[in-house]
């Protein structure tokens, strides 16, 4: 933002919608906590809500995008991070140093996270979306890692089973943060899983 320049305070109209989305996403998730994702309907989340199933689909083009409302604030946030993170590191330490940051934003963000990992878990669909969406995070990571290596197709292949080794090692270390409650340091389980991978490899 250019110095001098005030931010907007956005209208009456844009909070209202904000406050609607925020509405149908407490709503919704409420609801998949109590029922269950999959018996869950569109209709159940608008009736509860107060408003037309017309108004959800304004704001949410089917019921899994509830769930996943925050990916692409999250990728983003990533990519920031891998990019801030390189100055004066290789790419494997800027890897490294992302991820470590990630992990803390994650631990400020634990209830809600645990939340969305409960409903995850009970629908196989939401399963195989998450699995779908978190190669968005692998890819990134490849293309950091690719950056310091000379292009090929050497070079990408190298980068791709790196990168689906170390988030494969991420996955894991959520899964036992979250089964566990969140109650664990993300950010020490993730140095410790650091320290298993290069263990792991060296051997």
């Amino acid at each position: 933002m250019l110095r001098g320049m005030k931010k907007q305070t956005p209208s009456l109209r844009e909070r209202k919608k904000q406050r609607t989305r925020e509405l149908l996403i407490e709503t919704a998730n409420r609801l998949f906590l109590e029922q269950g994702f999959d018996r869950t309907t569109v209709d159940q989340i608008a009736e509860a809500a107060g408003v037309s199933q017309r108004t959800f689909f304004r704001y949410f083009a089917a019921k899994d995008e509830v769930v996943f409302s925050k990916h692409d604030e999250r990728i983003s946030r990533f990519r920031t991070l891998l990019t801030e993170k390189r100055d004066g590191k290789g790419p494997a330490e800027a890897v490294r140093s992302a991820l470590a940051e990630f992990a803390r934003d994650y631990q400020r963000q634990r209830r809600e996270l645990l939340r969305e990992w409960r409903i995850v878990t009970g629908s196989p669909l939401l399963v195989a979306r998450d699995v779908e969406q978190d190669l968005e995070f692998e890819q990134a990571i490849a293309e950091v890692l690719l950056s310091g290596d000379p292009a090929g197709a050497a070079a990408e292949r190298r980068a791709r089973i790196i990168a689906g080794a170390i988030f494969g090692a991420v996955r894991a270390t959520l899964q036992e943060w979250f089964s566990q409650g969140c109650k664990q340091d993300l950010a020490e389980l993730g140095r410790d899983t650091f320290r298993i991978l290069e263990e792991g490899v060296a051997g």
